[in-house]
């Protein structure tokens, strides 16, 4: 599972669309993804970042446009650094990979940086209360420069050319998730004697409790059909 927070509309209308959202109290929702839209400027990133983590602890992205008096429109960045601006503070996520940049956050329109956005600090804030930082992430792609500001109706097209990023993600989730799973069944196996009934159903209740979020209890040694059965049904009870 995956979180994304989106400042603007604009922003994740592409992403509702690409991955068949459905909206469920004010959060855009499938079986693989938690979206948020937050609202221009830190304290209203902080703030619905806060109430998306509180109800699903899940590793989040923050994805959406940025300025630039560097790089060149369309361009996109992993963030290895935030900077506030107002406060001289900065943060580091842990999460990037080659293609990272620094990010500038400012409170209001003013000078253009290397990378600058209204929202990461305030983001980033938020989302450490509830993550360790290698599942903080921040992509940015370049919207407008000091030569040249796009249209806010092309902002979706943008968004569209980089969502392969998030599907990435939700990918090296998943791998992680049934990589998790096929060794703690691997290790059940030697502990128990598990029929193939047994073995799908204990598969199924290890993935709900992923993607609850919950840690997989130890496995004891168990001989019986019925303590086995006993032990997979309290894994979700």
């Amino acid at each position: 599972m995956l979180n994304v927070v989106t400042a603007l509309k604009t922003e994740a209308e592409p992403i509702i669309k690409y991955f068949k959202l459905k909206c469920k109290d004010n959060i855009w929702q499938n079986d693989k993804i938690n979206l948020i839209i937050t609202g221009s400027g830190k304290i209203k990133s902080a703030v619905n970042t806060a109430l998306l983590l509180n109800k699903f602890p899940y590793k989040t992205l923050n994805f959406g446009i940025a300025g630039s008096e560097t790089y060149e429109i369309s361009q996109g960045f992993f963030i290895h650094k935030i900077t506030d601006t107002d406060t001289g503070f900065e943060y580091y996520p842990d999460f990037f990979k080659e293609n990272s940049s620094e990010l500038f956050c400012i409170s209001k329109p003013e000078k253009y940086y290397t990378l600058v956005d209204m929202e990461s600090s305030g983001f980033f804030e938020a989302a450490y209360k509830f993550l360790s930082v290698e599942k903080i992430i921040l992509y940015k792609i370049v919207s407008d420069t000091p030569k040249e500001k796009i249209n806010q109706k092309t902002i979706p097209s943008l968004i569209e050319k980089h969502i392969s990023v998030i599907e990435e993600l939700i990918e090296n989730e998943n791998e992680k998730n049934f990589e998790d799973i096929e060794n703690y069944i691997n290790e059940a196996k030697t502990k128990m004697h598990l029929t193939q009934t047994q073995l799908n159903e204990l598969k199924n209740r290890l993935m709900y409790l992923k993607i609850k979020n919950s840690n997989f209890p130890k496995i004891p040694e168990l001989k019986t059909k019925k303590e086995v059965n006993e032990f997979i049904k309290s894994l979700t009870s």
